[in-house]
């Protein structure tokens, strides 16, 4: 089979990026959509299901993140993954974070109080990161 017209394709509007060049665009959206949502790394990565280490390599473009990821990470700022990938205007500021924004399933959490003290009991004395992580996730700003 032949086509009896070439295939034209537009030309690029820059020089085409690399794909180191597209990691590292792809961690500073992720950092400025966390950010700008307020969260820490700590509560992104419980909130998309991903360990923090992971959320921090890759805003700092270490990690060649697969589509699953990408998404869980969307999901984690309740965002389409759309805009991870949408031009950014040039702005070399770092977005200033005011507070922190509960996440939105947190509006409309209810829970048994008994059953949350015997949590909370349970995570501090397992994991107290994890107590700080769910406090944050719910609004609550700590202070040094």
């Amino acid at each position: 089979m032949s086509l009896t017209k070439p295939l034209k394709f537009p030309a690029p509007d820059a020089s085409p990026l690399d794909v180191d060049d597209i990691r590292k665009r792809l961690g500073q959206r992720i950092r400025r959509q966390r950010e700008k949502k307020g969260y820490s790394q700590d509560v992104l990565a419980e909130l998309s299901g991903l360990n923090r280490s992971y959320i921090g390599a890759l805003e700092r473009g270490e990690h060649n993140p697969g589509i699953n990821n990408i998404m869980r990470v969307a999901e984690g700022l309740d965002i389409g993954i759309d805009q991870l990938f949408a031009k950014m205007p040039p702005d070399n500021k770092k977005p200033q974070a005011t507070r922190i924004n509960p996440c939105p399933s947190a509006r409309r959490a209810k829970i048994d109080q008994q059953q949350f003290l015997q949590l909370l009991q349970q995570c501090a004395a397992d994991r107290p990161d994890l107590v700080i992580i769910y406090l944050e996730r719910f609004g609550i700003t700590f202070v040094d």
